[in-house]
């Protein structure tokens, strides 16, 4: 049996249907991205990038009535020549893409969108559509969302180590004269120490609130900045 010989055609609401009189020929468009430069010495040059997206054009008739035309081509069949019609304006200005498949010995497939569209009657033949579509390659571009997650890991405790002559280290001894908080990065504000006889308990160097101080006799009061102690 002679392999059939067909355009067919599924729009993005998936409706898929086979122009009824296949075209004597099908113009497919495949271009290069070629950038010309000047070059000492050499002078015009040109710089072949990519491939641009495919065209193709197809350009043929529909009759009006295709239950009586003697030119069908197609195995099955919508009800009359403007439903061809109908359904490719509606897939062009649903501005989506759909799916074109050639059968034959030039088999061609992939997604599209509907570029070009001209349809009208000549020469004062009303029995007739005569059209030209152009199908544009689609290539996806979806954007992906990166989520970047926060670090939230408490960092490591620095280990205890003597505080150098007049200066402030772990076991000064300090009066404290500013607001607690939950941590050395300033988060989670909380009471405000006045004149307060407090001890160092822990340094992170860098940050905002860099001191943590406790009760002389025990007992975490929370992180301080460095303009909120001075040694006793």
């Amino acid at each position: 049996m002679a392999e059939h010989y067909g355009i067919y055609l599924t729009t993005p609401d998936n409706k898929t249907f086979e122009l009824p009189i296949m075209p004597t020929e099908i113009v497919v468009n495949r271009v290069m991205d070629v950038t010309q430069n000047t070059i000492v010495a050499l002078g015009e040059i040109d710089q072949i990038g990519s491939k641009k997206l495919n065209e193709n054009t197809i350009e043929g008739i529909i009759p009006v009535d295709v239950k009586t035309s003697h030119l069908i081509t197609a195995t099955k069949l919508l009800s009359s020549g403007s439903d061809y019609i109908g359904l490719i304006e509606k897939w062009q200005g649903s501005k989506k893409r759909g799916r074109y498949v050639a059968t034959g010995d030039r088999k061609m497939s992939g997604w599209v969108t509907v570029s070009k569209f001209e349809w009208g009657m000549k020469e004062g033949n009303a029995n007739e559509f005569y059209y030209s579509l152009t199908l544009r390659e689609w290539r996806d571009y979806a954007a992906k969302k990166i989520v970047i997650k926060k670090n939230n890991t408490t960092p490591a405790k620095p280990k205890p180590r003597p505080a150098p002559p007049a200066k402030i280290g772990v076991r000064s001894r300090v009066v404290v004269n500013g607001r607690l908080f939950r941590d050395s990065y300033g988060t989670g504000g909380g009471l405000t120490e006045r004149n307060a006889d407090r001890v160092i308990t822990l340094i992170a160097n860098g940050r905002t609130k860099p001191y943590h101080v406790a009760l002389v006799g025990g007992g975490a009061r929370g992180w301080v900045s460095a303009s909120s102690v001075r040694l006793k």
